[in-house]
């Protein structure tokens, strides 16, 4: 995509809103007043998506969030005189610390637990409110002075949509930047494989916080937007049932684009005033809509419309992955013949005398190990040899009873797994492990580990407009996805490729970060023979001409036997033998051990 058009698709969603308002000032009062709520129940679809799109987390709370903010803004305007534009950015800090007191247990639980959590956190702030009543008004509610700007006074339901409308696009344009750049591509990293995202340095408990935030601070601030236009709050109007409704705005509308947001917020806040001669059924028909939308459209409205496109221009399928993909790197790699170790080569990776326990079983025993700068080690060994836990130490999914685990000098024991791309350690996974909803491109991105959450804002806001960070990153990126014969397929979705160009994948988001050591787990599984060559080859390219390190665990003995240079066998938690392929694989107690031959034999 090129820069104009990326910077025109962030502005777009915010364009959108403005040109609605624009639309209604001209109409009479009551559909200004109509489109007035539904901008701001597009500011709470698109806060929504954020949390419950990207990241995956159901929320009952979004009524009690709303009325948070709503309060917080007009008692202190009521009570104190506070200026409108200060009693916002009030609303905005009580949003946001309301979203991180429910990301504290939030971030623990999943699924019914999850959604039992919010719904705590949203009884009891309506109780608080109702029982408050010297300060809130209680169950009667309380009414909300007209607000002031700059000596503006607003009063007209003409003035109050052009106010909610303009503070409400620059909310999704913020929204929007959030959810299109690094920042939500990294959420969603975080949703979809919370393993492979921490291996590439995201912390998931960062983001799940950082998503609740975010959210609960849009849907805060959509409440100080509509307080002073519905001039009565009372804590009725945002209970258990609001909550349920705002939850479905981007389910219906589509869960990861800021498009649903929009379609789904104001669709679904609009739709009731089409109800009318059967308002007694509107529940039945909303409970009916979502019903039908997560059976048979679970991509929600963007999708349908999406499908549409796509059926017009004569591509009903979406995207799909080429008869032959670009294997260019590939075929190159087959005729490289790669350097050789260097004598002597300093170890990199040392693991010695490790040990695990799970109960009675002892299932690492001393195990040791030595990977030299620039080398390929294997470490091979029956089902339930050890060689998995003993692998999870080493790349920090698994906690070591004893023993060291010592990369270039460094201890890598004390160290989360999202630590270790810092040093120059990445990895890749015995089951396929790449961000099936993200593009092949970011998916390498994500690889390179500069992956913080204040980071991933910087980087949304750069990839907004066409920055140089983003520039030298999809650059980077690209370079990476040729290394392995993947640059046509940049723009496609990680989860429509082949199994086998998965695992290309998960090799160039590897080595895109350009590290010294790469974990490999089982790279040929499930792969067909005819790309195992083509992979071992692959791998043997980017050892000799990138010296990177490679531990590689496989049950595949010729790949292994062909690849490494060194392998490691382990039998009930040790290692039990140790030296050059050939010469393990033919000592007759590996071969007893791992084959079931007779030694004797």
């Amino acid at each position: 995509m090129s820069e104009p058009r990326r910077l025109l698709a962030g502005l777009a969603p915010a364009l959108v809103v403005l040109g609605a308002t624009l639309a209604g000032l001209p109409l009479d009062n009551y559909p200004k007043y109509v489109i007035a709520i539904a901008i701001v129940s597009i500011v709470v679809g698109a806060s929504l998506v954020v949390l419950v799109g990207l990241a995956r987390c159901i929320t009952l709370a979004a009524g009690s969030v709303m009325a948070i903010g709503a309060y917080t803004s007009s008692l202190l305007a009521i009570h104190l005189g506070v200026p409108y534009l200060i009693g916002l950015a009030a609303a905005l800090l009580t949003g946001a610390i309301a979203g991180w007191l429910i990301a504290l247990p939030g971030t623990r639980f999943r699924g019914h637990n999850l959604a039992m959590v919010t719904l705590v956190f949203q009884s009891v702030c309506i109780i608080l409110i109702r029982e408050a009543k010297t300060l809130t008004g209680g169950a009667e509610g309380i009414h909300v002075p007209a607000p002031s700007l700059f000596g503006w006074t607003v009063r007209s339901d003409g003035d109050f949509l052009l106010l909610i409308g303009v503070l409400s696009a620059l909310a999704v344009l913020v929204l929007t930047v959030l959810v299109r750049g690094a920042f939500g591509k990294n959420l969603q990293a975080a949703a979809g494989n919370e393993v492979a995202a921490e291996a590439f340095g995201i912390s998931v408990p960062a983001y799940l916080t950082a998503a609740f935030v975010i959210s609960s601070v849009g849907v805060a601030f959509a409440g100080a937007l509509a307080a002073p236009r519905v001039r009565i709050l009372d804590p009725e109007s945002y209970g258990v049932m609001a909550s349920i409704f705002m939850l479905a705005y981007p389910i219906v509308g589509g869960m990861h684009s800021i498009w649903g947001g929009l379609l789904g917020g104001g669709g679904l806040r609009v739709l009731p005033e089409f109800l009318r001669p059967v308002a007694d059924y509107q529940e039945l028909f909303f409970a009916s809509l979502v019903i039908v939308v997560v059976m048979f459209f679970p991509g929600g409205f963007v999708e349908l419309i999406r499908r549409g496109v796509l059926a017009l221009r004569g591509h009903p399928a979406g995207p799909r992955e080429a008869p032959q993909p670009a294997v260019a790197g590939a075929q190159a790699a087959a005729a490289v013949t790669p350097l050789p170790a260097p004598d002597g080569a300093a170890p990199l990776l040392v693991v010695e005398g490790v040990d695990r326990h799970f109960g009675a079983l002892h299932a690492v025993n001393a195990a040791h190990l030595t990977v030299p700068v620039g080398g390929i080690h294997g470490l091979i060994g029956p089902n339930g040899a050890g060689k998995t836990s003993l692998f999870n130490i080493v790349s920090g999914f698994l906690a070591a009873d004893a023993g060291r685990v010592a990369f270039d000098g460094t201890s890598l024991l004390e160290l989360a797994p999202r630590d270790r791309i810092r040093l120059g350690i990445t990895r890749t996974f015995q089951h396929v492990a790449v961000f099936g909803q993200l593009s092949c491109l970011d998916n390498v991105i994500i690889g390179r580990g500069r992956n913080g959450v204040l980071a991933a804002i910087g980087q949304s806001v750069d990839e907004m407009r066409s920055g140089p960070l983003t520039a030298r990153a999809r650059g980077e990126a690209l370079a990476a996805l040729d290394a392995v014969g993947l640059a046509d397929l940049a723009g496609m979705p990680a989860g429509a490729l082949s199994l086998g160009n998965q695992r290309r994948l998960e090799i160039a988001r590897a080595i895109v970060s350009d590290p010294r050591l790469i974990l490999l787990d089982e790279p040929v599984s499930g792969v067909a023979e005819a790309e195992i060559e083509e992979l071992r080859a692959l791998l043997l390219r980017i050892n000799a001409e990138r010296r990177i390190a490679m531990l590689v665990v496989e049950h595949n003995i010729p790949f292994v036997a062909r690849l490494c240079r060194s392998l490691s066998v382990m039998g009930a938690g040790a290692i039990v033998a140790e030296g050059t392929p050939a010469d393990v694989i033919a000592m007759p107690a590996v071969r007893q051990l791992y084959f079931g031959e007779d030694v004797a034999a």
